[in-house]
């Protein structure tokens, strides 16, 4: 049987609303396309444009052999776990003599947990690439980074360890279970999220309480 794929994007949502989260990744309904969105996806595109512009080309071998602080864009990873299969695009990747830096890049960021389990969820994916095919930087030290993409601001920054391996893969089995119908969602409870939700706006939610 095909595992199901677990998609480190989808730390952020589930954590904001599991409802629907659980209405878009399980029943499949559409949610609106947002002006924000679009705004976001061309923000997105004009940054890595701008990236492409005066990035030097390099293998990823490289990339990691680098002395001095230096990035990559735009990165797709994927592991392979006995029940599942987790992936994730990750927005920035850096390195220096010490460090691998893992940064995930959002608008307006704020330090929510799901936004956390997202940044974990995309060190778990470097972390096993490192080890299986770059084990001569496997000693380097691991931060998660969140940035906010519009001001180009450091928000939050921490070492990578393992409690945070077992934050992610807690949740991925609850989502599992979601997946396969076989536990109720939780609704978010806080209205100000719901005001913010464009399920509320167009009266598509009968846990709403904005």
């Amino acid at each position: 049987m095909e595992k199901p794929v677990i998609k480190a994007s989808w730390f952020g949502s589930h954590d904001y609303c599991e409802y629907k989260w659980y209405l878009e990744n399980v029943l499949k309904e559409e949610a609106p396309i947002l002006k924000t969105m679009i705004v976001g996806k061309e923000i997105h595109q004009i940054k890595e444009y701008e990236f492409r512009k005066i990035a030097s080309p390099a293998t990823m071998k490289e990339f990691l052999d680098s002395k001095k602080y230096t990035i990559t864009k735009e990165i797709s990873l994927r592991k392979e776990f006995s029940e599942f299969i987790l992936v994730g695009r990750l927005d920035e990747l850096a390195v220096d003599e010490n460090y691998i830096y893992v940064i995930d890049d959002k608008p307006k960021a704020k330090l929510w947990l799901g936004n956390k389990r997202q940044i974990w969820a995309y060190c778990i994916l470097v972390k096993d690439l490192i080890k299986n095919k770059y084990p001569q930087h496997a000693n380097k030290t691991i931060l998660a980074v969140l940035r906010d993409r519009d001001f180009d601001k450091e928000v939050w920054n921490k070492k990578f360890e393992e409690s945070d391996i077992i934050e992610v893969i807690s949740t991925v089995y609850r989502i599992l279970m979601l997946l396969k119908k076989k536990i109720e969602t939780i609704p978010n409870k806080i209205p100000g999220k719901c005001r913010a939700c464009v399920l509320h706006k167009n009266k598509r939610c009968e846990f709403s309480s904005g």
